[in-house]
């Protein structure tokens, strides 16, 4: 795409890369490097621990957080399919924040996005140092964690080939065995497990309802849910470095819908049909509570190699997407020219040193002088997610808007449908989510504090914007 275009914010054709005519990032993905990324973006750690809380938050009406939250991402990521096909680019949505309403949305959206990714590597790092440490005492947990880190950047560097193997392979490890406990925990609820009498609706009706903590917790829970699935956009990240983007853009997203409801309500329905939503132990860690029920033998190790597994792969593509953010927007000027500069080997590595080497400094200032504000600035950051599919959703309003008006047709497979009464309903969804985390006294603090921190960096957008656009 030329400088003009982007100044003007017209939209180039389908399968033109929006680059800026600046340096470029080796295309050497594939189409199964693409399928998997999209995978292990939408099933983390969150899905595995995280999802405690969630059902804390909301009894069994975790189901309904979770399955709408999954409607919204299904919708969400159809409409970055619809814009990224067009216009495939590593800056992915800020690029189109950019183009739809100016210099200071792409400004706004690539910070905000990428601001969260070192403080959440930092936390993925000590977990998995902690597992490491439960394995090998002697190994303290703060140098397992730098190894770690250490470990993932190298592989980055090496090539965007190599992050795509490493992903694919990782990623096996955490479906088959999702898949594994969902066919597991199926058998258990049917009354087919030898030792384990079928559940009925007992757990699931009878600790207070379907809705124990009313709508108001499953509003919150859905807070949880969406930084579950936040990474699912990380494979129009990669479209940049695809070799065929439209394709593999279009093969993730006629199969994400099965994926969320597969891996995330089906896992969550089987833990919350076989266990008290108000168990301690499924609150701390919701699969291992559920295969120490069913009697599964070394149930805790089989997840921690689970769980570190999934660290290693959450880990590994918070370097990826943060590194690719970080490098769109030094390409557009909205960063230090120095993060744009690429290897030898078609990597971004000065993004990627600098963004490993402040999620080190994290780690190092947590493990050694551990504050809660901390753990408050990863939930802030946590509820941009919310923010950040808004500028999606409003984004995809003025450029499918256009593309339509200027007679070019999404491509097959990519349409968001009943455009744009559906992109409407999702941005009239996720504005309402968030005003209602706003009115609820447990989310309501960090919630401004997030709004803040977005309405600083959009006036900061605002302010470069105008400081070099000549004559404003």
């Amino acid at each position: 795409m030329s400088g003009t275009q982007a100044r003007t914010g017209a939209a180039p054709r389908e399968g033109e890369a929006v680059d800026g005519g600046g340096p470029q990032l080796s295309r050497s993905l594939l189409s199964r490097h693409m399928t998997m990324i999209s995978i292990g973006g939408a099933v983390g750690a969150g899905l595995f621990v995280g999802s405690g809380v969630s059902i804390q938050q909301a009894g069994p009406g975790v189901l309904i957080a979770y399955g709408v939250t999954a409607a919204i991402v299904v919708v969400v990521m159809r409409m970055l399919a619809e814009m990224s096909v067009t216009r495939p680019d590593t800056g992915a949505f800020a690029v189109y924040g950019r183009l739809a309403f100016g210099r200071w949305a792409g400004f706004a959206s690539g910070w905000i996005y990428w601001v969260g990714w070192p403080l959440g590597m930092c936390i993925e790092s000590i977990a998995a140092g902690q597992i490491v440490h439960g394995w090998l005492p002697a190994l303290p947990v703060w140098l397992v964690a730098l190894v770690m880190l250490a470990a993932v950047s190298a592989v980055n560097l090496v090539s965007v080939r190599a992050y795509g193997e490493m992903e694919f392979w990782v990623v096996w490890v955490k479906v088959a065995v999702i898949a594994l406990f969902i066919a597991v925990g199926l058998v258990a609820v049917a009354g087919l497990l030898p030792g384990t009498p079928a559940p009925g609706t007992g757990n699931l009706l009878g600790h207070g309802g379907l809705l124990p903590m009313g709508l108001g917790g499953v509003v919150i829970a859905t807070s949880g849910a969406m930084f579950s699935f936040s990474g699912t956009e990380i494979v129009t990240i990669a479209a940049g470095e695809a070799e065929d983007a439209a394709a593999a853009i279009r093969k993730s997203t006629r199969t994400i819908m099965w994926r969320v409801s597969v891996f995330y309500l089906g896992s969550l329905s089987v833990v919350v049909l076989l266990l008290p939503w108000d168990s301690a132990a499924v609150g701390m860690s919701p699969f291992a509570a559920t295969l120490d029920h069913l009697g599964v033998p070394g149930a805790s190790t089989v997840l921690d190699v689970v769980l570190f597994a999934a660290m290693l792969s959450t880990m590994n593509s918070q370097v990826y997407a943060s590194s690719r953010m970080l490098f769109a927007l030094a390409r557009d000027r909205d960063a230090p020219s120095l993060f744009a500069r690429i290897s030898r080997r078609g990597a971004p590595h000065t993004a990627i040193l600098f963004t490993s080497a402040l999620a080190g400094l994290c780690l190092l200032l947590q493990v050694f002088h551990p504050t809660t504000a901390f753990s408050r600035l990863v939930d802030i950051t946590g509820d941009t997610v919310y923010i950040t599919w808004i500028g999606i959703a409003a984004s995809h309003l003025v450029l499918g808007r256009h593309d339509r008006c200027a007679g070019r047709r999404p491509a097959p497979g990519t349409a968001v449908w009943l455009f744009p009464w559906l992109t409407w309903a999702a941005l009239l969804a996720l504005l309402g989510l968030y005003a209602v985390m706003i009115a609820l006294a447990d989310s309501r603090e960090d919630a401004l504090l997030a709004l803040a921190l977005t309405a600083a960096v959009c006036l900061t957008g605002l302010w470069l914007q105008r400081r070099r656009t000549p004559g404003a």
